[in-house]
């Protein structure tokens, strides 16, 4: 048998036993030269998108926030009218903090207000001190304070002002305009408001406290993340402003 036949031969018997891309060997060979198919020339790769920034609303229990500061900050006896802080600037220290990419959404103060017919200069500094927190960009809720029958021997108090910021930050989340709220307040009253929010995921929720102040906690847990503010970032943050001048 010739050697043409023999190859022949061989090639109707293996055949049907190989892959077709080794039977069809013809193709990968031209004019003796292998033939090497080229891979497409990767695209260049540039720098990754930067991830998105997360959304933070953050709501200051104005009073808790302001005594705790002068409780930790300030020397005994100091003025009343010392101490204060600028929301704005500690929303912005606060928001500064996170280790996720963020921007500041809003601010939401809430506080009482003094009535005019007990605390006639009270009532117009807390006045000025409220417009000027709103032309910097805040939301300022306030409520009026209570008085006992024994005022003034015995100080007027807040009413409401916990029940109305638990309302707003659950109603801010459930909008899902926000990604995350920071809450400054050590009030644990507040909890049930944060543990809806948290269990129905409709944010994630952070508190901010002064640096040695005690903090909200959810039972049994370290969370939430709590952003600690030392006295550098509490100067940073105070308001000189006199409000009791018109």
């Amino acid at each position: 048998m010739s050697n043409a036949l023999l190859e022949l031969s061989q090639r109707c018997t293996l055949d049907p036993l190989l892959p077709a891309l080794l039977r069809d060997w013809r193709g990968f060979f031209i004019s003796g030269e292998v033939a090497v198919e080229e891979s497409p020339t990767p695209a260049p790769r540039g720098p990754l998108p930067a991830p998105p920034l997360e959304r933070v609303a953050v709501f200051l229990d104005y009073q808790n926030v302001h005594l705790s500061a002068r409780e930790a900050f300030l020397p005994w006896g100091s003025p009343t009218k010392e101490g204060h802080i600028d929301p704005c600037a500690f929303a912005r220290t606060v928001v500064s903090m996170r280790k996720r990419p963020s921007r500041l959404l809003s601010v939401r103060v809430y506080r009482g207000r003094p009535d005019p017919r007990n605390e006639p200069d009270a009532a117009a500094a807390n006045d000025r001190q409220a417009a000027a927190w709103e032309r910097a960009g805040a939301v300022v809720c306030r409520r009026p304070l209570r008085y006992p029958h024994d005022w003034p021997d015995l100080p007027a108090r807040e009413k409401g002002i916990d029940v109305q910021l638990a309302c707003d930050v659950i109603t801010e989340a459930m909008t899902h305009q926000v990604d995350a709220v920071i809450i400054a307040s050590r009030d644990t009253d507040l909890m049930p408001a944060l543990e809806i929010v948290r269990s129905r995921r409709l944010a994630h929720v952070e508190t901010a406290s002064w640096e040695g102040a005690s903090r909200i906690r959810f039972p049994g847990e370290h969370a939430p993340w709590c952003h600690r503010m030392d006295q550098a970032a509490y100067e940073s943050v105070r308001d000189h402003r006199d409000y009791s001048k018109g």
